[in-house]
């Protein structure tokens, strides 16, 4: 009996530890190819659907999850039918809701909830929110606590007669003031892989375009130095000419 105790006293003071460790890694992937993107360019009238992700997520898992994205309204609107939940991961619970805060929707507010076993690991992907870029510019997507009485990143309780509305089990602290996601800018002439630079990295993306060689990076047609909406041996000699120093 006494060794009994003393294994549950362990089991129960690692899995202590875990919530104690825990920090929720959110991220954006604006490409939808498994990439996290921490800034991206965008031109008026240009439309991309970006999937958010949360990692380290601490075993047993999340059995619910629930924040708000905040983004510059006079500068992006949302494309309603391309904002969802991530069903097969959180199949109960609210659809996504538009927030008005300042005279124009600039929040949306997602919440989800599972009933079998919580989901733990790396890559598990929330939902997708569609943007249109209304103006050019600099601006902010963040995600943050939907506040008030609401637990959005819970996790599954273990042992019976737990309680999963235990504030030790919610994780939304994490979150703190909020998370940058991504910082969504204009676009640069003959960044074609979207890094914010003009270098050797952008002339070898074109030339696999043009060798129609597969790569991981995304091609952003946003670096079209010509203005003929497409990429080819324009901006690969625009990037050469960059790193050269000839431009």
């Amino acid at each position: 009996m006494r060794k009994i105790i003393v294994f549950l006293i362990v089991v129960f003071a690692v899995a202590w530890v875990s919530y104690a460790d825990a920090a929720l890694v959110f991220n954006a992937d604006f490409a939808q190819d498994g990439t996290y993107d921490s800034s991206w360019p965008m031109k008026a009238g240009e439309v991309v659907t970006v999937d958010i992700y949360v990692s380290n997520v601490p075993a047993p898992g999340l059995i619910s999850m629930g924040f708000k994205l905040t983004y510059d309204s006079s500068k992006l609107e949302v494309v309603t039918s391309g904002t969802t939940v991530e069903t097969t991961n959180w199949p109960y619970g609210p659809l996504p809701e538009l927030i008005d805060v300042t005279g124009d929707v600039d929040e949306i507010h997602m919440a989800g909830f599972r009933v079998l076993a919580g989901l733990a690991g790396d890559n598990i992907r929330l939902g997708a929110v569609t943007f249109r870029c209304k103006s050019e510019g600099t601006s902010e997507f963040k995600l943050l606590t939907r506040g008030g009485d609401y637990k959005g990143f819970v996790l599954d309780c273990i042992g019976e007669g737990c309680d999963p509305s235990d504030p030790v089990l919610c994780l939304d602290g994490d979150i703190g003031p909020g998370v940058l996601l991504t910082t969504i800018r204009p676009p640069i002439l003959g960044d074609v892989n979207g890094d914010g630079l003009v270098d050797l990295a952008d002339a070898i993306v074109v030339l696999k375009v043009m060798a129609q060689i597969e790569q991981g990076d995304a091609v952003h047609v946003t670096g079209d130095v010509n203005g003929d909406g497409k990429i080819g041996l324009a901006e690969a000699s625009y990037a050469f000419q960059k790193a050269a120093g000839l431009r």
